[in-house]
Formats: C-alpha cells, structure tokens, sequence
C-alpha cells in the first residue's frame, strides 16, 4: 500500500495552525493540514477584538471589510464593582473588532491561495516518529487512513491530545476560564470607540466580564469565569451589575457562544524530533485577556519559518528545532510571565482596593503615562511605569504581601 507523504503535516484549522502552515507552504513545501472540523469558521467562539499593531506583525492589516465590525476602538473603560471607572485611550484607533467566524474563513483562504492542502473533518488520532519521519494515523471519518511526513506541527488548540504521544507536555488545566458571550442589540449609552471592561470578582470569579462594542447600539457581552457555569455568571451580569445593567436593560440577544481558555501560561517545551507545537496548545494565551490570536499567530509564523529551513537542509533532529522555542520565547516569554502574574495580583483584590487603585489611577498625570505607553500586546511597558510611580508603592505593598501569602 502507498501511504501518502508531505514535507509538513498541520494539526489544528485555528489561526495558529493556518498561519503556520501558510508561513511553510509560500516557501514552496508541500503541507497537508488537517481540521477535525466540516468547516472552518463555522463558529465565532471568542469576542474578536485583535490589535491593529498586532494585525500588523501578522502582515494581516489588509483584512476584508466583512471581516471587520468595528475599526474604531481608540481605548478602554475599566469599572470597578461601586461604579468606579478608570480610562485608557489613544488619539488614534488601536484595535479592531473583527468576526471571529469570518477572519478564521479569511486565514484559511490565504493558506489555501499559497497551495496548503486543508483536509476537513479529519481527526489525527495517533503520531508515532518512525527514523526520520512521522506517521500520523487519522481516524475513520478521513479522507486518509495515514500519512507520513517530515515535520509536524501540531496547533490542535486549548485541550491537545497529540503532545503527550510525542513526549511534550500540554497546558495545565488547573487554570481554565470558561466562557460565555452573547451579541446583544439595543444597549443603551455605550460608545462604539471604547471597550467596557468589569472587574468584579462576584460576578466573573478568577476573571472578568466585557462589552465590546459592534457599534453604538451592539455589542458582544460575555464574561470568563473559573466557576461554572459561566451563563449563569452573564445572565446575573446583565440583569444585577450596578453599572452595566442601566445599559442591557431591554437588550435582545442575537447570538450566543461559549468555550474555555487556558491560563495556565507557556508549556515548558515546544518541540521535540520532527514536532513543533503552537497556539493554545502551547500556552501562548495572554493571561490577563485570555487573548490568544496575535501571540499564537507570531509563534506560529515562526514555527512555519523553522519547518521550512529544517525541509530544506534535512534537519529534523530536536538540536536544530531548538531554535524554534528561542525565537518565539525571545518575543513572547517575558510578557506573558508578566502577564500571569498581573493576572493572578488582579484576582486577590477586594471590591475596595480595586476602587482605591482605579482613584491612583486616574490622577491626571498618571492616567497620561499610562495611555501613552499602554499596549495590550506589551503590557510589561505599563507595569515598569506602575510600579516606578512612588505615589502606587504603599498600595503595592499592602496588597503585594497579600498576593506573596495566596
């Protein structure tokens, strides 16, 4: 029996898995990727809001105009459960809210137009190194019964199976947020230019709740929690919230979504002989947001970079797929250390101090530095500002010993 080869094998129809297979496949290799899934943006799972500086480290600023619902978002309003609200903004827009249902469609239809070969509803269930090479076993609703490869990458997304048969570990799950969003009509006094965010740990435990907004009368409402079920934390946001009631009272709901996100942070080891992982599968989430587009994206153009060059010189060996992790990691690490630990800080403080620091926040000259220098993709800019600002050093301490001791 011939059983079909490839020079790269794809887990995984996510944005990581599409860029990465796209980044190999314009570099004249043959890649096969394979989604478990009949379609490809079939479902809009996450709330979609994706940076314009990010979008342009993915060379992805050119994205359709359907694709797009809100190219004006210049900033973002974080409430406090008393109503307290502090502000960040730029002159300009610095983010997109875009349909997450429609950009994976448009990934997709990149990867396709650079000859990457997607094999739809078909489910890698086994992968075995055999010499040089990979075996990947698929299961019975796919189009193939097996495939050889030379490399693999597996972006199969927040809970992969495939890691642990190759010796790699795979995101914890003692640190999952579950998700529940809707897309709501006739809300009443939001802005269209600014996201909403609540940091209420009664009404999203471990997490927090959102609006972001489609325009000035809809918008995608949701909430993470690491309590379940997460629905029953949004429905009791939009009808209990002090500050966010006023503005879903009488909203109808035109869609409804769920899913989790991974926390954890970064698995330790991203590769191994002939095996790359990114995305979700590798932890490369933002802790603070649950974000995992932009940084799984930028991992993935790598991993689509060092299986191109480990093709062409015949290396497949982990000592030259090592530069694989030193290259994301030297982009990445630091940010998203940073990130777990700002998120985990967040979620030890109490009603009052979060109230007490959005009032430091808000001095006039504070509140400056930080929309200058803030960015949601670069937060470690923002918290070298915070935690060099004197005026902050007796709230930090307080509460630091607090965060140390939990």
């Amino acid at each position: 029996m011939n059983i079909p080869k490839t020079d790269l094998a794809v887990v995984g129809g996510g944005p990581a898995g599409l860029l990465s297979a796209r980044k190999a496949a314009e570099e004249g290799n043959s890649v096969l990727l394979f989604d478990s899934k009949e379609k490809i943006g079939f479902h809009e799972h996450c709330a979609g809001l994706l940076s314009i500086q990010g979008l342009q480290d993915l060379d992805l600023t050119n994205l359709p105009s359907d694709v797009i619902q809100n190219d004006s978002i210049k900033g973002a309003t974080i409430y406090s459960s008393s109503g307290k609200s502090f502000t960040v903004e730029k002159k300009q827009p610095t983010a997109y809210v875009v349909n997450r249902a429609k950009f994976d469609q448009y990934l997709y239809n990149l990867a396709t137009d650079s000859s990457v070969d997607v094999q739809l509803s078909s489910r890698v269930v086994g992968l075995e190194r055999n010499n040089n090479s990979l075996n990947l076993k698929l299961g019975k609703n796919s189009g193939y019964k097996q495939i050889v490869s030379s490399i693999a990458i597996l972006a199969e997304g927040r809970f992969p199976k495939l890691n642990q048969q190759v010796g790699l570990p795979s995101p914890k799950r003692d640190r999952i947020v579950f998700t529940s969003m809707y897309i709501m009509k006739d809300l009443k006094n939001i802005d269209p230019n600014y996201v909403e965010l609540y940091q209420d740990q009664q009404f999203a435990p471990g997490f927090f709740s959102w609006i972001i907004p489609i325009d000035g009368s809809t918008a995608k409402v949701g909430l993470a929690s690491t309590e379940v079920p997460a629905s029953y934390y949004l429905k009791r946001f939009i009808k209990e919230h002090p500050s966010a009631k006023l503005k879903l009272k009488d909203a109808k709901v035109i869609k409804k979504m769920n899913g989790a996100i991974p926390l954890s942070s970064y698995i330790k080891k991203t590769y191994t002989d002939n095996v790359l992982v990114v995305g979700d599968a590798a932890g490369q989430t933002k802790p603070t947001t649950g974000g995992g587009v932009i940084f799984g994206g930028i991992a993935a153009q790598f991993a689509g970079k060092i299986a191109s060059d480990a093709i062409k010189q015949n290396r497949y060996d982990r000592r030259f797929l090592a530069q694989y992790p030193k290259l994301w990691k030297k982009e990445l690490r630091f940010n998203l250390s940073i990130m777990k630990y700002v998120r985990n800080y967040l979620n030890i403080l109490t009603d009052k101090e979060i109230d007490y620091l959005l009032q430091v926040l808000n001095k006039p000259r504070l509140k400056k530095k930080i929309s200058e220098k803030g960015d949601v993709d670069n937060q470690k800019k923002i918290v070298y500002r915070l935690l060099s600002d004197f005026r902050l050093w007796p709230f930090f301490i307080k509460t630091g010993f607090k965060f140390l001791l939990s």
